[in-house]
């Protein structure tokens, strides 16, 4: 009868475990599937009181597996900035210093992370401010920008805001807007071993409004 017991517990356990991993892997597969529009997974977001980005990116509960963990790729259409996503309060720009323009092309290939890369360093990338670290409270680092795109309607879903973010050295990014402009341009011809579906020259424009 002890033997028998004891083979029933270890079946249990055993039940126990496979469970638990069966429903690991449930949580996987929604990190790799988003189920979520950006309304549904803004409200989720918001109902968990995260205080900041990086509580949202730490955390680890069941409950929050589902939810995209980088919601900025994920909603880039909708996005415009994590205190939005979060419902927390969001920073304020109390003093706005300069406005800078860029524009980026990418002539083949169509890839619109590309030239809105490449036009975000091109509004940052003329210009030495050396004052600035004395003028901004807390310095370079207490910086803070928005960032305003205008690329291709039929491109918008293709753009990865992680990516332009990047170019940016200092500072918080407080709001990001994506509207429609830009420009679409032939090239003349569409080369596959450089990645043309097409003949398109896209280009994409930056305003970045820099203040603290």
């Amino acid at each position: 009868m002890i033997f028998v017991a004891f083979l029933i517990i270890l079946q249990r356990m055993a039940e126990a475990f496979y469970y638990r991993e069966a429903m690991r892997q449930v949580r996987c597969n929604k990190l790799s599937v988003n189920p979520w529009s950006f309304e549904e997974a803004r409200q989720y977001a918001r109902s968990f009181g995260f205080g900041s980005k990086e509580e949202y990116l730490e955390y680890r509960c069941p409950g929050a597996y589902a939810l995209p963990r980088d919601p900025i790729k994920e909603f880039t259409n909708e996005w415009t900035s994590w205190s939005d996503f979060l419902g927390i309060e969001e920073e304020k720009m109390t003093q706005v210093m300069f406005i800078e323009v860029g524009f980026g092309v990418d002539g083949h290939g169509q890839n619109v992370t590309k030239a809105t890369v490449r036009a975000a360093r091109n509004a940052i990338e003329f210009n030495s401010i050396p004052c600035v670290a004395d003028l901004v409270p807390g310095g370079r680092h207490g910086l803070k920008l928005k960032i305003d795109i205008a690329i291709p309607q039929i491109y918008h879903k293709d753009l990865d805001l992680s990516q332009v973010y990047a170019v940016f050295p200092y500072g918080t990014i407080i709001s990001t807007q994506i509207q429609s402009g830009g420009a679409l341009f032939s090239s003349g011809i569409a080369l596959a071993e450089l990645g043309d579906q097409n003949d398109q020259m896209l280009v994409a424009a930056v305003a970045v409004t820099v203040g603290y």
